[in-house]
């Protein structure tokens, strides 16, 4: 009753890009529900907290961390532990849970990114080093950099619609990150002026770079974008969902080597959805 009272009061907003990771170049973009109700541009200037959309990067830096040490117990076969942990940096102390308050104990890196897994997540942003995490998004360069604490491995910081997209272009990039473009072309009477095209910016190896996209398969696969396949979708595919803290934002990351799409759903006043990336986003 109470959400169906929000809704009445204020409707849930939505963002998507959808851009061609290849080229950098933005095919669609939807900033909110209507232009002639708000000019508030979602996709562009709404900055949300990423959520598990950020996790993907995690197990980038882990495996980047693997291939610079010439170690091979950094793997998607790699075992994680997802049990209920706390954790103290300095004088904070922090006590994350599972979206569904249910732990699996011993898993593989592989399912822990494909269930969406927190506990499990953490650990291994805590094998790859907390730092190595920040120091990896650094490099992507956008948003405020979040420092190497724990709670940076469930994007616990903030990002736009069209900031996610940017950083995710590296999954189809083998490691490096395409800028994103609006515009192709200026024509001013028979002048004409091309934008000089984005140049690639290497941020990890293609080979650690395919181990997480490929984990990203099977999110869609049998994780938590599995209602995908449910509904039709047979394309080859990846993704990830994001959930934050309460419910407040949803999100879907999916891609194919063509075509890269995000959608964030949410409140403006960020009270919660009450819904998960799944179940609004995907």
């Amino acid at each position: 009753r109470l959400l169906s009272r929000r809704k009445r009061r204020q409707p849930a907003q939505a963002a998507l890009i959808a851009v061609d990771p290849r080229t950098g170049e933005v095919l669609a973009l939807v900033g909110g529900r209507s232009y002639n109700q708000s000019q508030y541009n979602r996709a562009y200037v709404a900055r949300r907290q990423p959520g598990s959309t950020f996790k993907p990067f995690v197990y980038l830096a882990a495996f980047g961390r693997a291939a610079e040490e010439s170690r091979s117990d950094l793997t998607p076969a790699a075992l994680t532990t997802d049990e209920p942990q706390t954790f103290t940096f300095g004088q904070q102390v922090w006590e994350p849970g599972n979206y569904d308050h249910e732990y699996d104990g011993e898993i593989t890196w592989r399912r822990a990114l494909a269930l969406s897994r927190n506990l499990g997540t953490i650990h291994v942003g805590e094998a790859a080093g907390f730092d190595r995490v920040a120091d990896l998004w650094r490099k992507v360069g956008v948003g405020t950099p979040p420092k190497g604490y724990p709670s940076i491995t469930l994007g616990v910081f903030e990002l736009t619609p069209f900031e996610v997209a940017h950083a995710y272009t590296l999954f189809m990039n083998d490691g490096a990150v395409r800028p994103l473009r609006t515009v192709n072309r200026i024509s001013m009477g028979e002048d004409e002026l091309k934008p000089k095209a984005p140049e690639l910016r290497t941020i990890a190896r293609p080979e650690t770079t395919f181990l997480v996209t490929h984990m990203m398969r099977s999110v869609i696969n049998e994780g938590t974008g599995a209602s995908a396949r449910a509904t039709g979708f047979a394309l080859d595919a990846a993704g990830k969902s994001g959930t934050t803290n309460d419910l407040r934002d949803a999100w879907f990351v999916g891609f194919t080597p063509e075509l890269l799409a995000v959608v964030w759903v949410g409140f403006d006043d960020n009270t919660p959805l009450g819904l998960s990336g799944t179940q609004a986003a995907l």
